[in-house]
């Protein structure tokens, strides 16, 4: 085969299809066999194909954008260290250093190079989050990242085939659930051989060297793609800014979107100092991959994300800040900053893109206990809890979804029978969309019960957009915020910052009730159609109060019938 077969888009859609089926075999292999919920049942994880120069050309459909993004920026580094002409047959790459890879030290990074007569062709990459990284329990004293957990520079996990026991053995010491971590540490190994050998058998039926024809082939137009879509938006800076509650009080970003012709520079011009405590900082990658996968959505939807997508836009912000800082700064709850670059971007674009850009959505929040259990089993579990995404121009927001990554709600019977907890109660919350012609999404409500010989755990609430909701866009309203409540009693915002302060469990068991944010409402809610308010209200979603006072529309329950004005 040669490279103009690849100039035949039907062609090329079959051989990009079927790596893109690979990247998400990979995916399923990894989940099935891994030990920890996060990771099974969670897909809190990334898989990702590359080609020899480690530019990503598929990756698995449902796996975790932000991972997605940063595996082939993960992967040149990891070659700096290790150069490809020195990587021989059985070599595995790892490394969980958060700035060059996903910003955190428990998303654990394994790289798998793949050979064709004797030379690297290409690479398998995976990332996942594994149930516990050592560091301290209370994240909000943490001061460094040397506080955060056991650290791995790159090195190799496997060298020639033969096991790098010194990394397991670490492990083993230095995390409290060393059989998790372990067990999903061969599943990531497991899985980048199955995708490294099945891509090598892809090259081989089609009559390829490597990866780089096809490569070549999907960023071109990847990238051609995005640029046109760059140079549909007039010339111009797109300035928005954004305050949010995290840790020890208000924090304020600003953007600033520059366009110029098909390139876009995204450039973070308000950015507060990184913080000193707590591991709110994003690492530069973070931030990136959370930027580009904004752009990718509002832009290029119809294109997976690959190396060539992004050729065209730039991302900046300043050293030392929370979205660029320097090592060896506190970066493991680095969500708290980081989600926020999504609705920045969201924000600037508004105006100029009105039909594109949804409202601001409610983030995913989680509940995870750790500890020890019945038995003196070690316990570290999460428990996702979707929020409501943003109302779009043309449709309501989507219900409980765990924006803005692609993990997944954690089934209550899944977490009861790893953690001994009863979830007495998991629903959407009513009241929580913002209002608008079209609504946002609705939160959800989960009240959760410890087990009853509880002196072993603590949890750690992971909440966002307590104080500052989602906000709506074009008239819509902003969402309800995120509470938690411990015994009837709301734990402050710093509190649940700090995800474990205040909540460490005791004979009394208390109940947990956790309610997450909605999304934003998108247009004004006077122009919302009177059978969409009627069937929020008969499906007690809202209040017949609620929709007069907000909707101007009178029910009548026993008649199912509806009018606005009266």
């Amino acid at each position: 085969m040669n490279r103009s077969v690849f100039d035949d888009p039907i062609t090329l859609e079959v051989v990009w299809g079927r790596l893109v089926t690979l990247a998400d075999e990979m995916q399923t292999v990894l989940r099935r066999t891994a030990f920890s919920t996060v990771v099974s049942t969670g897909n809190d994880l990334g898989c990702e194909i590359m080609d020899a120069r480690a530019w990503s050309v598929a990756h698995a459909v449902t796996s975790n954008p932000t991972f997605n993004l940063t595996l082939p920026h993960l992967t040149a580094a990891l070659l700096e260290t290790f150069p490809a002409e020195t990587l021989s047959e059985g070599d595995v790459l790892f490394t969980n250093d958060p700035w060059i890879g996903a910003g955190h030290l428990p998303d654990v990074a394994v790289v798998t190079p793949f050979f064709k007569h004797g030379r690297v062709v290409g690479f398998a990459g995976s990332i996942a989050h594994v149930s516990d990284i050592g560091g301290l329990l209370n994240q909000s004293e943490a001061r460094s990242v040397y506080e955060e957990g056991v650290y791995f520079p790159p090195l190799k996990l496997y060298d020639a085939g033969v096991r790098n026991e010194a990394v397991f053995s670490t492990l083993r010491g230095s995390v409290r659930t060393p059989e998790l971590v372990i067990g999903d540490l061969n599943a990531i190994v497991t899985a980048n051989s199955v995708a490294a050998a099945h891509t090598v058998d892809l090259l081989d039926e089609y009559g390829l060297d490597d990866l780089q024809q096809l490569s070549d082939a999907v960023q071109s137009r990847a990238e051609k793609a995005m640029r046109a879509t760059i140079e549909s938006i007039p010339d111009g800076t797109y300035p928005f800014e954004l305050t949010f509650d995290e840790l020890d009080g208000e924090l304020t970003l600003g953007v600033e979107l520059v366009v110029s012709g098909s390139d876009l520079l995204v450039d973070y011009v308000r950015v507060p100092p990184q913080h000193p405590h707590g591991g709110i900082n994003s690492t530069l990658t973070f931030t990136t991959a959370r930027t580009t996968y904004a752009l990718n959505c509002l832009l290029t939807p119809q294109i997976p994300s690959n190396q060539g997508l992004f050729r065209p836009v730039r991302v900046q912000a300043p050293e030392g800040s929370v979205l660029n800082p320097v090592h060896p700064a506190s970066v493991n709850d680095r969500t708290k900053v980081g989600w926020h670059v999504i609705p920045l971007v969201q924000g600037a674009l508004a105006g100029v893109l009105p039909e594109r850009i949804p409202a601001a959505g409610g983030f995913k929040s989680s509940l995870r206990l750790i500890g020890t259990g019945a038995h003196d089993v070690p316990v570290s579990s999460l428990a996702f809890a979707g929020g409501g995404l943003g109302a779009g121009h043309g449709g309501d927001g989507v219900d409980a979804i765990c924006y803005p990554t692609s993990s997944s709600n954690i089934p209550v019977e899944i977490y009861e029978t790893t953690t001994g907890a009863r979830i007495e109660r998991k629903e959407l919350a009513p009241g929580t969309a913002g209002a608008g012609r079209f609504r946002g999404g609705h939160g959800q409500l989960v009240t959760l019960r410890p087990p009853r010989a509880a002196n072993g755990l603590t949890l750690a609430a992971g909440c966002h957009q307590q104080s500052h909701p989602p906000f709506g866009l074009a008239g819509g309203l902003a969402a309800r915020p995120t509470e938690a409540r411990v015994d009837g009693i709301a734990v402050p915002v710093a509190e649940t910052s700090a995800r474990l302060g205040a909540l460490p469990f005791d004979a009394g068991a208390p109940t947990v009730i956790l309610r997450t944010a909605g999304g934003g409402g998108h247009g004004s809610p006077v122009d919302r159609p009177v059978e969409a308010v009627l069937r929020d209200v008969r499906d007690e979603l809202l209040s017949v109060a609620e929709a007069l006072d907000v909707y101007g529309v009178t029910v009548d329950l026993e008649a199912l019938t509806a009018t606005r004005g009266a």
